[in-house]
C-alpha cells in the first residue's frame, strides 16, 4: 500500500509495448535488427563520432540508405542522431565508419 492508501493492481493488463530482451545494447554489427513480425516500433541512436546510415530491408551503405543519423560530438555522449520507425517488421541494417549505436525494439 502506498502512503496515500492506494494499492495499484499489479495483476491486471500489462503494457503491450514491452521492449524485447537484450536489444537496448551497444551494437557494432551491420544488421541492426533482424526481421521480427511482432515488432511495433524500433528506435536506433548513433553513439559514434561518425555518421551512421540506416537502411530498411537492404544492406546499408553510404549511398544506399533511408536515414542518416548525425554523429555524436564525443563517443557515446547521447547527442547522436536517432530515428524511430513504427509498423516496420523487416530487416534493419546499419553502415558507418566505426559503427556504434543502440537499438530499442518494441513488440
Amino acid at each position: 500500500m502506498s502512503s496515500n492508501g492506494y494499492t495499484p493492481n499489479m495483476t491486471g493488463p500489462q503494457p503491450s509495448n514491452l521492449i524485447t530482451a537484450g536489444t537496448a545494447v551497444l551494437n557494432t554489427s551491420t544488421t541492426a535488427s533482424a526481421a521480427n513480425a511482432a515488432r511495433k516500433s524500433i528506435t536506433i541512436q548513433n553513439q559514434s563520432t561518425n555518421v551512421l546510415y540506416i537502411a530498411l530491408g537492404a544492406t546499408a551503405s553510404a549511398t544506399v540508405f533511408h536515414f542518416s543519423l548525425k554523429a555524436c560530438t564525443a563517443t557515446k555522449d547521447g547527442t547522436g542522431g536517432e530515428v524511430k520507425v513504427e509498423d516496420y517488421t523487416g530487416l534493419v541494417s546499419a553502415h558507418g565508419t566505426g559503427k556504434s549505436y543502440t537499438v530499442a525494439e518494441f513488440v
